[in-house]
């Protein structure tokens, strides 16, 4: 059987507690993939990241280089997936070697009323990164919590 993407969402936190509390809950999530290059296949940070999981919950850690090979040739039983890149780059890299999914969350800074347009969040380089993707056909949003409605509308100006 073919894994499910249930969720795709860019925090530098990774795995903190509405991942692991409440995402992973509302998505019934069986695998949770990190993308960060960095810690790719460190054994020792994967152990010490599943003490915050129930035991059901498999997690592990990819390059962005590999995360669409890892998906179609790596999982084999039936799974939902979270995916969790660490920054838009990452992102980039995945979507530049076959990653695809139709919608990217991105979590709602704390003042979010400050938002008017992506220059107030995002710099340049990560307002182009955005809009390469989007032109893709991806659509970016800010939702922090499962309870929060999805807010495309911020990605749309410019």
């Amino acid at each position: 059987m073919k894994p499910d993407v249930k969720l795709v969402r860019i925090d530098n936190r990774l795995l903190h507690a509405t991942i692991a509390l409440n995402w992973n809950r509302f998505v019934n999530a069986n695998h949770i993939l990190i993308v960060n290059s960095k810690y790719e296949s460190d054994q020792f940070l994967e152990e010490i990241m599943q003490l915050s999981l129930p035991k059901s919950t498999k997690i592990k850690i990819v390059s962005p280089n590999s995360l669409d090979y890892f998906l179609k040739h790596k999982i084999v039983d039936q799974a939902n997936i979270i995916i969790l890149f660490k920054n838009l780059e990452s992102l980039k890299i995945a979507v530049d070697n076959g990653f695809y999914f139709s919608e990217i969350q991105i979590p709602y800074i704390a003042s979010r009323v400050l938002l008017k347009n992506m220059a107030d969040y995002f710099a340049k380089d990560e307002v182009k990164i955005i809009r390469d993707i989007q032109d893709k056909g991806m659509k970016f949003y800010f939702q922090t919590a499962p309870t929060d409605t999805k807010d495309y509308n911020f990605f749309l100006n410019e």
